[in-house]
């Protein structure tokens, strides 16, 4: 008994002397002064980080990452445009050609399956436009939903910055003095037919711009839907 509490012993006599050891080689070769200044150079950093994150403001964006990413320029991609960063440099052929990477198509050319409509802007072509087929006349039921809500959904995202929620009018850029009517009111409904309605669409009227340019063919008929069902009743 006494020889494995003896053994014991001098185990941890053994490990106190090698902890000795390493101290004092520690303090020969690093000197108090670095272990203190290694101790306020942590110090510094956490209470660094502590006060950064106590005083920041949760309500808006403190540190952005790839700022270049998120604030590049918004060029549509078959316009001229100018690339200032190239001016001491030589341009790639297509772009030194025509200004831009995407080139347009040929002047004339049509896509296939690509509709256009053949009445002109202005106040005689909206008198054309009168006596356009409406295509979702007879539709029920699915489909005539399906086409709702393919006709809110761009109502919401083309539409309602001008003219209200679902039509109503007292959209943001009234506040600016631009105007805007009400769409859904039995006024308008009865001005213009479900045609007139595609036409103003189609080339805009007045202070409204055309839409044909970024709002197909067939998604210019479901917004005059969803115009529609927004004037039922009134």
């Amino acid at each position: 008994m006494q020889k494995v509490f003896d053994k014991v012993v001098d185990t941890h006599v053994g490990a106190l002397e090698k902890a000795h050891d390493f101290v004092v080689k520690s303090n020969k070769g690093q000197p108090a002064r670095i272990w203190i200044g290694t101790g306020a150079l942590i110090g510094a950093i956490i209470a660094g980080v502590v006060a950064g994150y106590l005083q920041r403001d949760f309500g808006k964006r403190n540190i952005e990452y790839l700022p270049d990413m998120a604030y590049s320029k918004a060029w549509e991609s078959q316009q001229m445009h100018h690339y200032p960063e190239w001016d001491n440099n030589p341009l790639p052929n297509p772009i030194a050609a025509w200004g831009t990477a995407d080139m347009p198509p040929p002047e004339g050319t049509v896509y296939r399956g690509q509709k256009w409509l053949d009445i002109p802007a202005g106040p005689d072509g909206l008198a054309a436009a009168r006596h356009l087929a409406y295509p979702y006349a007879g539709v029920s039921g699915a489909q005539k939903q399906a086409v709702l809500n393919r006709g809110q959904r761009l109502f919401k995202m083309n539409c309602m910055g001008c003219h209200g929620v679902d039509g109503v009018g007292n959209a943001p850029v009234t506040k600016y003095g631009v105007g805007a009517p009400v769409l859904a009111n039995a006024t308008v409904r009865e001005k213009y037919t479900e045609g007139q309605f595609f036409h103003i669409i189609t080339h805009g009227i007045n202070t409204m711009p055309a839409h044909a340019s970024h709002v197909d063919y067939d998604d210019r008929w479901k917004i005059v839907a969803y115009l529609r069902s927004l004037q039922e009743g009134k």
